[in-house]
């Protein structure tokens, strides 16, 4: 559609999208009438005229009237305090970093994007107090590390080196929770520090000391000042204040140190400034009562109807087999999959609720909104809900179920091990509607059902995988499987029935993540091959190829979609975390030898890899 290339719509393109409707029902093979109205649901909330459905748009307004026009049409009752189906809230949009944000050390100013940048979860309380470096801000009980132990931050500056031990990744080379920026801002905030200096790491070779840049696109705020700096800047605190290098305290910290100092009376003060734009939001929300004795309980069923909006298409592109960078105007993101199919399963499971025998509980259905910059509308509806939090007995989720691979029929489920009972009830349930299921005992906390889990409510989230046009404004109606869509929609239904009926209540689960015990340091990966791999365990040999990038490493090498590749450098590949461990010591530039497997037959590439 070309309004997408300028990232702009007109009145013209409402009645484009409407004339494309019935042909996007022939292509998809619509015949059901669930299908058809599936296929429409997606149709409105991802077609142009939406504007891709960004939180305080238009065009996010839009969806939620027809979604609450359809639980109208249905029959549900408004859910809210209010007699309506909205329940809003105000959050913050974005922020704008001004020039007004300054940063001195002993006197002297840095440059702000050279020598320093404030992080978009900064707060804008002014400081200036003696600086203390805190190795990585880390408290590591497992590690026996502790960054904090023997310093006090009280009213200070913190200085922190980003990231963690190489040796604290896990089995697949993702580093810990000790690594994130949440993780060590919030560890400074609950001493009392006055500020957090972030620095990079001793950056590897071919590499440039690059601050981030600002993304005002997240309204979290962290409440402390939180910076950025350049290595320059921290080496200047350093001296200053008679501490080792950087690099020096890096190779300690590595070998299990703890070299957390005051660094005598060097003085840090600054601010970050921003402007902010705040709107208010709403999830909307309908009820359908129970008519049993447990009618005062609750089955949530849930979607969220927020995508990303017109943005710049956040895309890896390779020319040649190599990385390069390229500036792209702002993109309608439309969220065909991500998440109109969700709503559309919503709306319909609603639809057979509302058609079928009266159950024992009552029914919530939502649709949150503000999903995709935090999962506020669901934090906010577990923090506000209009019935008792206890009352709920169970959430199921909807998030991506409407790009079922053609042909196949299986769908994965998180969370199968967080309820009692779940996992029997889902595998008999899905042989009812002819799924097979993908089960995944933890919940994961991508999508709202993780806001559930938090309040320890058993949850569910029926996803159909990833894909290539995951977050891409590429992610459009006509690829829609509106077949496997509404079969996932039963699922849904046949589900939240049986959990809504049953006379025992399923019981909360805490599911430990198993990981596999790991000798030595865990690996670093540096390396791409330029394909977007399978994560599920499909039974078959190998690790499956979801799509390979054009232009990239693994495409130049003559790989294909749905190739699966079973050795790498002589190592054997049975699934992504064997594949990243097979690469984990190359660096860009080496040329591994690469089996997989196509149509059966064994087929030997040559591939060089890239820097990611």
């Amino acid at each position: 559609m070309s309004s997408r290339r300028f990232g702009r719509w007109d009145g013209s393109c409402v009645m484009f999208v409407a004339s494309l409707i019935p042909v996007l029902v022939v292509m998809n093979g619509c015949a059901t009438p669930l299908e058809k109205r599936f296929q429409s649901h997606v149709d409105y909330l991802a077609s142009d005229a939406l504007g891709g459905r960004g939180v305080g748009s238009p065009g996010i307004d839009q969806a939620a009237n027809y979604i609450a026009d359809e639980f109208a049409a249905i029959g549900l009752e408004p859910a809210c305090d209010d007699g309506t189906y909205f329940q809003p809230f105000s959050m913050t949009l974005d922020r704008e970093l001004t020039d007004d944000s300054r940063l001195s050390v002993a006197g002297e100013s840095g440059r702000l994007h050279d020598d320093f940048i404030p992080f978009s979860f900064s707060s804008q309380d002014e400081f200036s107090a003696g600086v203390v470096f805190c190795g990585y801000g880390a408290v590591a009980p497992e590690h026996n590390h502790d960054d904090f132990a023997e310093v006090d931050v009280d009213g200070a500056v913190t200085l922190i080196l980003r990231g963690e031990p190489p040796s604290w990744a896990d089995e697949q080379g993702d580093m810990s929770r000790h690594a994130m920026f949440r993780t060590k801002v919030y560890n400074a905030k609950d001493r009392g520090a006055a500020a957090v200096l972030i620095v990079n790491q001793r950056p590897e070779e071919g590499e440039d000391d690059e601050l981030m840049p600002f993304d005002g696109s997240t309204g979290d705020e962290y409440g402390i000042p939180a910076f950025h700096i350049s290595r320059s800047m921290a080496e200047k605190l350093l001296a200053q204040g008679g501490a080792d290098s950087l690099d020096a305290l890096q190779d300690k910290l590595d070998g299990g140190e703890v070299v957390s100092m005051p660094l005598g009376h060097v003085v840090a003060a600054g601010k970050a400034v921003f402007h902010t734009r705040r709107a208010t939001v709403k999830n909307v929300v309908a009820l359908l009562r129970g008519k049993g004795p447990q009618a005062d309980e609750y089955v949530v069923v849930g979607a969220h109807y927020d995508h990303l909006g017109i943005r710049k298409p956040m895309m890896r592109r390779f020319r040649g087999g190599k990385r390069v960078r390229e500036e792209v105007e702002p993109q309608i993101h439309n969220g065909a999959d991500d998440n109109a199919s969700g709503v559309a399963g919503l709306i319909e499971v609603a639809r057979m609720f509302a058609e079928g025998k009266e159950p024992n509980r009552s029914i919530l259905f939502l649709a949150f909104t503000a999903e995709e910059t935090g999962l506020h509308g669901s934090k906010y509806f577990t923090n506000h809900s209009p019935v008792p939090l206890e009352n709920i007995v169970a959430m199921l989720n909807m998030d991506m179920i409407g790009r079922m691979k053609r042909g196949a029929r299986s769908v994965q489920v998180f969370g199968t091990g967080c309820g009692s009972g779940f996992k029997d009830l889902v595998d008999d349930k899905g042989s009812r509607v002819g799924l097979k299921i993908a089960h995944i005992a933890e919940s994961g906390g991508n999508s709202d059902h993780a806001s559930f889990v938090y309040k320890k409510v058993p949850s569910m989230h029926f996803f159909t995988g990833h894909h290539a046009d995951y977050h891409k404004p590429s992610d459009d109606s006509d690829k829609i499987n509106a077949a496997g869509g509404a079969r996932v929609t039963k699922l849904v239904h046949e589900v939240a029935l049986a959990l809504a009926t049953q006379e025992w209540r399923s019981q909360y689960i805490v599911v430990k993540t198993r990981q596999k015990k790991r000798e030595g340091p865990a690996p670093s990966y540096k390396v791409v091959m330029g394909l977007a791999p399978g994560y599920v365990d499909d039974g078959e040999p190998g690790m499956a190829v979801d799509r390979v990038t054009p232009d990239g490493p693994a495409d130049m090498a003559g790989m294909k979609d749905g190739d699966r590749i079973v050795e790498i450098s002589g190592k054997e590949v049975e699934n992504i975390y064997d594949y990243m461990a097979a690469t984990s010591n190359n660096k860009p530039g080496d040329t591994v030898e690469v089996v997989v497997l196509r149509n059966g037959k064994r087929k030997d590439l040559q591939v060089t890899l890239a820097a990611p």
